[in-house]
């Protein structure tokens, strides 16, 4: 008699597989707002800019570092996923530290720029602001608010990497992170630009 092969993925594949799918989808609408949100308020900097209220002055260098910065984690995180897809923890671990170590510098040098933009004399709000300077300011700091959002996932992920809780076919925590993440550095580039 014949050995029949059972070909058909178990229950607790299936279950993967719908947990993955929806929780990228989800993570898709997400950011499909954020789009939104954020299309909304370089409109209004576009309209604003047409206006006789608006200032213009030099974007502080420490922004220029913080789009190399948010560049190279990026790419840091999509090969720290790789890696860890391949089995290679090791390097995958020491991939995601370096990654949340340069989100940190990405923090940093925000920080900078906004002391920089604060010595020209460009402030948020109130007697001396402008229109200008406070669009600046509010739509630098949602970002950055947004990559606060990306640095927890960022920690989970670091975290459960770390008392292995992930296996190589089971990643889904570190590709939507790293999703996150690229979205976060495509995002400043855009607001950057």
């Amino acid at each position: 008699m014949e050995a029949t092969i059972n070909t058909r993925p178990s229950k607790l594949d299936l279950d993967y597989s719908l947990k993955e799918r929806t929780h990228k989808l989800l993570l898709w609408v997400g950011l499909a707002s954020v789009i939104m949100f954020f299309a909304g308020l370089t409109s209004a900097v576009v309209v604003s800019k047409a206006s006789s209220i608006w200032v213009e002055f030099s974007i502080p260098s420490a922004f220029y570092t913080s789009t190399v910065i948010i560049l190279i984690s990026s790419v840091s995180f999509q090969i720290a996923l790789w890696q860890l897809k391949k089995g290679n923890f090791s390097l995958g671990k020491s991939l995601l530290l370096a990654t949340f170590l340069l989100a940190i510098g990405f923090c940093a040098s925000q920080f900078m720029a906004w002391q920089d933009l604060y010595a020209q004399g460009i402030i948020a709000a109130g007697k001396g602001s402008n229109a200008s300077g406070s669009y600046f300011y509010a739509i630098t700091a949602l970002h950055l608010a947004h990559v606060a959002i990306g640095l927890i996932s960022l920690i989970v992920v670091l975290i459960k990497t770390f008392r292995n809780k992930y296996s190589v076919d089971k990643l889904l925590g570190v590709k939507l992170s790293v999703t996150y993440w690229h979205f976060l550095g495509v995002l400043w580039v855009y607001l950057f630009v």
